[in-house]
């Protein structure tokens, strides 16, 4: 796959209708990450000294908490992070990114990557990382969204979300937590046997638990037979627009849910390519084993959400044939690579 030019935050902030701000202040050398928005995100944050580099992920950072990040931080490195939403949180989610590339691991799990270069001969995927601005202290990075919540009120937005997710009806996410979220916070811990009555910061942590162990039960699932590593894309119909999305890692002999979320419309896309451990395409009688379909969709080497198939090179993507899914009435699907 062919390098990509161009500005991926820009394009996923106007995207998702999202704005990701990123602040500083100082102290002492390692990095604080702050989290306002309503999602749990996980949170991956890179430095690079001279030719030495290192990403360490992923960080879980609930709603209106910080958690620490590169603690070992060499002096006057440069930072930069990468955060997307928990796989608690049904569709699309929040993304940050910028355009420097650097290597993260699979979803969810730990990891620390020495290097930037070969990602995929290491078994990583790249994802394009946004520069924080230089400071000699502790530099602090908040992530916030357009609805501004701040520290205090992002916990409650962030227990309204996830009711919603738990599909709650609790109105409008807004962060202050009226008399519905109080309800359908009660409903959930009858319904769900939660003991002790946990509040705040708990009643979050709990929530997040049983919507990580719901979205499991939801969307499109890809199960990789084969014995080799897998990397797949995946695409949708929203509103007459393709859009598509990449690249999960699938190991062998597994399941990776690629979709996250009730499957609400009829046709789904995906596009798959087996490598071997150099992160070479795996070739059988003669030809690269991947799964491609007759609809040509956009896509690019890093981590991507992009919109519309039309002028992909112009617009500094790849192209791909995608395999069409037509689910009927189905709410979850999983598809079998051999």
């Amino acid at each position: 796959m062919s390098a990509m030019s161009g500005k991926p935050l820009v394009f996923l902030s106007s995207l998702l209708g999202l704005l990701g701000l990123f602040s500083l202040h100082g102290a002492e050398a390692r990095v604080r990450l702050c989290n306002e928005t309503s999602h749990v995100l996980q949170v991956a944050a890179a430095y690079q000294q001279g030719v030495a580099s290192k990403t360490e992920g992923w960080i879980s950072v609930l709603p209106g908490a910080c958690e620490n990040g590169l603690e070992d931080l060499p002096d006057n490195a440069q930072v930069f992070t990468y955060a997307k939403s928990d796989a608690a949180h049904a569709g699309e989610g929040l993304v940050f990114d910028g355009s420097e590339r650097f290597c993260v691991g699979a979803d969810s799990a730990k990891f620390t990557v020495e290097g930037r270069r070969d990602c995929r001969r290491r078994g990583y995927v790249e994802a394009d990382f946004t520069a924080v601005a230089s400071s000699s202290g502790r530099q602090t990075v908040t992530f916030t969204e357009k609805s501004d919540y701040g520290r205090r009120r992002a916990l409650m937005a962030g227990i309204q979300r996830l009711l919603s997710d738990l599909q709650y009806d609790i109105g409008a996410i807004d962060g202050f937590g009226g008399a519905r979220t109080r309800d359908a916070a009660a409903a959930y811990k009858l319904r769900y046997g939660i003991r002790n009555d946990p509040k705040g910061r708990d009643l979050l942590t709990k929530l997040a638990q049983t919507a990580r162990d719901e979205a499991s039960q939801r969307g499109l699932t890809l199960c990789n037979k084969t014995d080799h590593l897998v990397w797949a894309a995946t695409g949708m119909l929203k509103a007459d627009v393709f859009e598509t999305r990449g690249w999960t890692r699938v190991p062998a002999k597994s399941c990776a849910q690629v979709f996250n979320q009730t499957l609400d419309d009829r046709f789904y896309f995906y596009y798959a390519e087996a490598m071997d451990e150099k992160g070479k395409s795996i070739v059988e009688a003669g030809r690269r084993k991947i799964w491609s379909g007759e609809q040509r969709l956009c896509t690019k080497p890093t981590r991507f959400v992009i919109r519309g198939n039309e002028n992909c090179s112009q617009r500094g993507f790849d192209r791909h044939g995608f395999v069409e899914i037509d689910t009927g009435t189905a709410r979850r699907w999983k598809v079998n690579l051999d």
